[in-house]
């Protein structure tokens, strides 16, 4: 036994008997070494180290200082037996600690022993290592925790919970400013270098084990610091451009996509030439690694209030650098915006779109927690940010369904909660990420099929040309651009997440809109605007009885991006899941009637339009220019609230051409193609017809109702729109038809190869502009076709008859008259030019109403295109197109014509000297139905009015504001014009 004097270790020895102590033997179980020279296990042997002892039981404070000593040997095989273990002699210390306390935890399991002062002495030295570093210097704990993090497997739970224990060990000794600066001072080297391989993987070459590595961080709440920890070394600074969060690890991770890392780097996936490619296995890649990353964010948020706080921080900031992607410009001029790296790339932005639309589930149905979000979350001012819990930024600035008056402070809830901010946040992502890549997609495939266009050309001329070779290669790329932004959206997983969250989304729209008055003064009173349940009201009439204020705070973006979503998937066959998901065909039908037909819930008329292109694919048939396939839906025949379609149309179809709401011409007639689809699809169903029917018998009732009736809006825009169309296609083919003569008879030869250039391309030019009129014009004259097949005494109508027969008067003339051979163009199909299809379609809606004396005098009484001849020339052309069996009704039709025009034209003789007061002002006929305009005092007749108020309600003489119901009857005029008529009459059967 060696004495105090040789050895300070040696008093230690003696304390061992005053107290329990630790057994020896465990010390050589455990901690894999002896202070006993005579021992034969197979730890290593201390005694010459720290003391020399045969005891059983060893105080704490000298196996504390023997654990030390061990630790701080810079060699051990030396103290080794020949029977040693490579756990025994090694040196690295941390690697050491855990497998001491994997040792310990097993013994203490299976033999229910109390190893709980070893396991405190080995926590308290790994503390140590952690806190103090360079006490075991050239050693690297950083390097030896990422080789135990790789190591361990599902199985081994003691590496995770020797990484909790220590950490929480470390939280005990120092404050928490300084612990998490010691633990960040290790792992932060650890996290870096597991960054730099990542950023090295791509789809296919990456590795799981970089998420089981990142899990080790956020899997235990005990020590949510680690978590804290992952989330600040993945933070950028606070005023980071967009493009420096791809730099960050968790960027790093949401960079792995079908689509390259970075907006100028190259495809790396689809060289191969087929446009409808899909790649399950990519796909199931891509499914699992953004799932990968969503659990990871899923557990940031869950393992700690301040954890949460700073991931939703991440988040918010992130989709505030990046708002610049939602700009026109950016979409288009991408590559000068990606030189300043200002924002992040589309792979990043739809794997965070991605991660967002998973932590959405809770919101979707069956739970649908989405009635929980509180719709005034976009009203908090950024001074009120941080007290109601709101982390997104600039959220106040949103553009909302309804405009507030300036400087009017909107409602605001109490508090925020979770639900609502991952609500909104998922809603900006999408409009952000997917919404710029969907346009991305559309405007490469218009690029692909010019180049496929023109290298069809040039492969004719001259297949070996460079030309033809670089046009090649530019298909090339283009259609693995193309492949790759579409696979990269149409993911089945992230489809069905989007598509739920969407559902979700619709259903919220609808409750918030339809919630009843009492109940919002609970709300009120409450603070809490949120629809709490869902009451799934039935749509009673076009606008709710009730508004609430709030409308006010709900962004456009949310019904934008439920509509970008609904159109992406017709450019698609990633279609497969909202064909069968039935209930989602309910919840958006609902939602986009109630607000495709209301000013009152919508005040922006493009987005009412973006509606009806909605429910254009919600039709059960196929679309024109969509791949989508047709379509099983029941909600135009059984939803409850499907006899609104037909009046919400024609509100949202008169409202993008009223006075205050107007869009430009080209747009105008784009958002009415899809509603052009519907009505003749709404046309093949009887109760829809009766719609139609039941609103043009009630503008019938209210033709000078204060405001003029849907239905007579709505046709008198049909006729404008078809005499524009047409006549601007008809001038439009004219031109076309010079321009190819001149082509054909040589005399672009002698241009110079500019001018020659700029001809081309005026020919092109007026072709697509005469294609467009074509096709909304044959959309227009066959909805009137529809329409006057059920419907006839509103267009005979005195305000509407003379426009009626003019514009077909007008459109027969000239597609079968002397100068139709004007409009003769070589590759008609080229220009969707079908005048034969015009002239049938002008045919039946001349019968359709032939059988109303007012419309055939009507038609006889234009004198601008009406001829005796005008219905021989169209009865030539109908035995020549295949429209033999209209011409015996057309024959009557030109006899009735004939006669009632030979009729109306003697009376018009007997009362040719009518005296200028009896004479409308505008238009010079005799009035039947005198009126007075109250503040011009002037009088005109009631039908001449009524037609100029239907597009424009002012008073034509002094522009004062005017509506019919305003114009009095002048019946002393009107019985003065009466019996001068009558007096006339008579003496004309007098002297006959």
């Amino acid at each position: 036994m060696t004495s105090v004097e040789e050895n300070p270790f040696a008093a230690l020895l003696q304390e061992g008997a005053n107290d329990d102590g630790v057994s020896h033997k465990l010390v050589e179980e455990v901690l894999l070494f002896t202070l006993n020279k005579a021992s034969t296990s197979a730890a290593l042997c201390l005694a010459d180290v720290v003391v020399d002892t045969s005891e059983e039981t060893l105080s704490e404070d000298l196996v504390a200082h023997a654990l030390f000593e061990r630790l701080m040997l810079a060699e051990t095989s030396q103290y080794a037996g020949g029977n040693s273990s490579a756990e025994a002699i090694e040196l690295r210390a941390m690697c050491y600690l855990r497998g001491a306390f994997a040792r310990c935890e097993r013994i203490q399991a299976e033999r229910k022993t109390d190893c709980s002062k070893v396991l405190a002495l080995i926590l308290n030295n790994a503390s140590t290592c952690m806190r103090q570093p360079d006490l075991f210097a050239p050693q690297s704990f950083g390097a030896q925790w990422m080789e135990m993090f790789e190591q361990a497997d599902e199985h081994d739970t003691s590496t995770q919970e020797f990484l909790i224990r220590v950490a929480c060990k470390v939280m005990e000794e120092v404050d928490p400013i300084e612990a998490l600066g010691a633990l960040k001072a290790i792992f932060y080297p650890v996290l870096t270098d597991l960054q730099k391989v990542i950023a090295k993987e791509n789809l296919i070459t990456m590795k799981k084990n970089a998420f089981w590595i990142l899990g080790f961080f956020v899997r235990d709440k005990r020590a949510a610091v680690l978590g804290e920890l992952l989330i600040d070394f993945t933070t950028p600074n606070p005023k980071a451009k967009g493009g420096e969060y791809m730099d960050t690890l968790l960027g790093s991770l949401l960079c792995i996509s079908i689509l390259p890392k970075t907006q100028t780097a190259k495809y790396e996936f689809f060289q191969e030439l087929s446009l409808n490619q899909t790649d399950p296995a990519l796909w199931a890649l891509l499914s699992h690694h953004q799932q990968s990353i969503f659990l990871l964010v899923k557990q940031l948020l869950v393992l700690s209030p301040e954890t949460k706080k700073k991931t939703l921080q991440w988040l918010a900031n992130c989709l505030d650098a990046n708002v610049s992607r939602g700009h026109l410009w950016s979409n288009i001029n991408i590559n000068l915006n990606q030189t300043v790296h200002s924002t992040a790339s589309d792979a990043f932005m739809t794997s965070l779109s991605a991660v967002l639309a998973r932590l959405c589930a809770p919101l979707c149905l069956p739970s649908l927690k989405v009635l929980l979000v509180d719709p005034t979350y976009c009203a908090v001012p950024d001074k009120d940010r941080q007290a109601k819990s709101v982390s997104m930024l600039k959220a106040h600035d949103e553009t909302c369904l309804l405009t507030s008056e300036d400087g009017e402070e909107r409602l605001t809830a109490e508090k925020y909660n979770f639900v609502t901010e991952i609500f909104y946040m998922t809603h900006k992502c999408f409009e952000l990420a997917n919404r710029p890549c969907i346009e991305r997609l559309v405007r490469v495939m218009r690029e692909l099929q010019n180049t496929q266009t023109a290298y069809g050309e040039v492969l004719n001329s001259d297949p070996n040309n460079e030309l033809t070779k670089n046009l090649y290669r530019m298909i090339i790329e283009q259609m693995q651009e193309v492949l790759c932004i579409k696979n990269t959206l149409s993911e089945p997983t992230n489809d069905t997440f989007l598509l739920k969250f969407f559902e979700a989304s619709a259903v919220w729209l609808t409750e918030i809109a339809m919630l009843p008055r009492e109940t919002y003064e609970q709300c009120v009173d409450k603070r809490d605007f949120s629809p709490q349940i869902f009451r799934n009201l039935e749509l009673l009439s076009d606008t709710p009885p009730f508004v609430a204020p709030y409308l006010q705070s709900v962004p456009e973006s949310i019904i934008d991006n439920i509509s970008a979503y609904l159109n992406f998937c017709r450019r698609l066959n990633g279609d497969q899941y909202i064909h069968i998901y039935f209930s989602a065909h309910d919840a958006f039908f609902k939602m986009i009637l109630l607000f495709m037909g209301s000013s009152v819930l919508v005040k922006n008329p493009h987005l009412r339009a973006k509606l009806a292109e909605a429910l254009e694919f919600l039709l059960p048939t196929q679309i024109m220019g969509s791949n989508r396939q047709t379509f099983a839906t029941h909600v135009f025949d059984s939803h409850t609230d499907r006899f609104k379609v037909v009046r919400s149309l024609l509100n949202v179809f008169v409202s993008i051409e009223m006075t205050g709401q107007s869009v430009q011409f080209e747009q105008k007639f784009n958002y009415r193609r899809p509603m052009y689809a519907i009505m003749e699809f709404l046309w093949t169903k009887p109760e829809h017809v009766q719609c139609f029917r039941d609103l043009a018998t009630e503008a019938e009732q209210n033709m000078e109702a204060i405001e003029p009736p849907i239905f007579l809006r709505f046709i008198n825009l049909l006729i404008n729109d078809a005499i524009f169309l047409l006549d601007d296609s008809l001038s439009n083919l004219e031109q076309i038809k010079q321009l190819q003569q001149a082509q054909e008879n040589g005399e672009w030869n002698s241009l110079s190869h500019n001018e020659r250039q700029q001809q081309v391309s005026n020919l092109q030019h007026l072709g697509m502009l005469a294609r467009f009129d074509n096709l909304i014009a044959k959309d227009t004259i066959n909805l009137l076709k529809l329409l006057t097949t059920e419907i006839k005494s509103i267009f005979c109508h005195n305000s509407m008859v003379d426009r009626m027969a003019a514009m077909l008067n007008y459109f027969l003339l000239n597609l079968v008259g002397p100068k139709k051979e004007r409009f003769k163009v070589k590759n008609k199909k080229e220009f969707d030019f079908d005048p034969a299809q015009t002239v049938l379609e002008i045919s039946h809606i001349y019968i359709n109403l032939s059988s109303d004396d007012s419309f055939c005098l009507a038609v006889s009484q234009d004198g601008r295109s009406y001829s005796e001849q005008l219905f021989s020339y169209a009865e030539n052309i109908l035995i020549r197109i295949g429209g033999g069996q209209l011409i015996g009704e057309v024959s009557e039709l030109a006899v009735k014509v004939a006669r009632l025009g030979a009729q109306y034209k003697e009376e018009q003789e007997l009362l040719a000297d009518a005296p200028e007061e009896y004479l409308d002002p505008i238009i010079s006929t005799l009035m039947t139905d005198p009126v007075v305009l109250p503040s011009s005092k002037v009088t005109v007749d009631r039908s001449t009015i009524a037609r100029h108020l239907l597009s424009d309600q002012t008073d034509p003489f002094n522009r004062e504001p005017l509506t019919m119901d305003k114009v009095k009857s002048n019946e002393a005029l009107k019985q003065e014009i009466e019996s001068w008529i009558e007096g006339k009459r008579e003496a004309a059967r007098s002297k006959s």
